[in-house]
């Protein structure tokens, strides 16, 4: 996928002449300059546009400015990765958006914090009226590190905070994704914090949403906590489209403080933020999601017929459609929503498969490996892998009603 490819150079001169007031020249974290007769250091931290497509306002024309924080692996560095489509979606609301890159060697979370809460401050010397923090993860982590400082920004958006492993890879230290969110929530000051907990997410040890109303009730300010909201599963389910659908609008609207009284999940969300997006098509004919669907109508009664919906970690939605199951063999459609990339187009195949020990499987000589297979809690959890097997994505799919 090409959200796996380097992406270091899209900060580039031309780009930040094109911003409103140089304000990514000025909030650079780490300088590239190298001294006379030296090459330049590479960064290992920066400011860039979080969606450069989207031409910067600057502070007199701007709602505000969002930093995003993205997350931190073992193996790749997300710095890489795409934005999620709900920081774009902030940027078509009129705010100014920004994602602080970092290097996997210079991640910590008291320093990428205090990174975080510097690249703030110069927004709001440029002159920016709302500052928001929005971070993924680690960077959800680091984000509460930055509001410990009073000022900072206005507002946190702190979604599927973790920075001690999962429950599968790092079990000794999983529990402290609570304790340490604990304590970092006893730090905060008077930021607004609006906090996301996702069902099925292997980093949370759970009852994370109940304790983290406990430890702010009584703040003067009204923070915002939705915890394991309808249909969004996993560790990444904010870079998802239906994510952005559904709560965009009201994160910014918490960002400038319009929310005023004590709100949930249902307060917050969209009522058309539950469905697969309208672009979730067929590849280019022209038909959409309900039009394909609607003139599909699966020939069996079985457990696996029917339409199932979710998405992969890079943001893109995925729907397949199990038509026929006859013995072992299965016929179905697979539809894949636009992504972030420009060259990721909505795409929709035929897919003939089989079904057997459990295992749903689609290995078509000329298409990317998927598979599937039903979970215990009525879920199908799925793979999809390149034909030459240079990068995987996983997804949890959920039937649709």
């Amino acid at each position: 996928m090409e959200w796996l490819r380097n992406r270091l150079g899209r900060a580039s001169t031309g780009m930040m002449r094109g911003l409103a007031g140089g304000v990514v020249a000025a909030i650079l974290m780490t300088s590239a300059s190298g001294t006379a007769g030296t090459p330049a250091a590479k960064p290992t931290m920066w400011i860039e546009p979080a969606t450069p497509e989207q031409p910067a306002l600057g502070p007199r024309r701007a709602v505000g400015a969002v930093i995003w924080v993205h997350g931190l692996s073992l193996n790749d560095e997300d710095s890489r990765a795409p934005t999620p489509p709900y920081v774009k979606s902030l940027g078509e609301q009129g705010w100014d958006t920004f994602r602080l890159n970092r290097l996997r060697e210079a991640d910590s979370l008291e320093g990428t914090g205090a990174r975080l809460a510097k690249a703030a401050r110069d927004l709001r010397a440029q002159g920016y009226k709302s500052i928001g923090i929005a971070g993924q993860s680690f960077g959800a982590f680091a984000a509460l590190v930055a509001a410990s400082e009073d000022g900072v920004a206005d507002a946190v958006i702190a979604t599927a905070p973790a920075a001690y492993g999962s429950f599968t890879d790092s079990f000794a230290t999983w529990r402290a994704n609570s304790t340490e969110l604990y304590r970092l929530l006893r730090r905060v000051g008077s930021t607004r914090l609006m906090m996301v907990f996702f069902h099925g997410d292997g980093y949370d040890p759970g009852g994370r949403g109940d304790m983290s109303r406990v430890i702010l009730s009584g703040r003067a300010v009204h923070d915002l906590i939705i915890d394991q909201p309808a249909d969004l599963i996993g560790h990444s389910a904010a870079s998802s489209g239906l994510f952005a659908r559904r709560f965009a609008g009201c994160i910014g609207r918490f960002i400038v403080g319009e929310i005023r009284t004590p709100a949930d999940e249902a307060t917050c969300e969209t009522s058309w933020g539950r469905r697969p997006s309208a672009d979730l098509g067929d590849g280019g004919t022209g038909a959409r999601f309900g039009a394909t669907l609607a003139a599909t109508k699966p020939a069996v009664s079985a457990d696996l017929a029917g339409s199932w919906y979710g998405f992969y970690r890079n943001g893109r939605e995925v729907m397949l459609n199990v038509e026929r199951l006859d013995g072992e063999r299965v016929v179905a459609s697979y539809l894949l929503g636009s992504g972030l990339m420009a060259q990721e187009q909505p795409e929709a195949t035929r897919r003939v498969g089989s079904f057997a020990n459990g295992e749903l499987v689609f290995d078509e000589p000329a298409l990317n490996p998927l598979r599937f297979r039903i979970r215990a809690d009525g879920t199908l959890a799925g793979t999809w892998q390149a034909r030459d097997g240079g990068a995987t994505l996983d997804t949890v799919l959920k039937r649709m009603p």
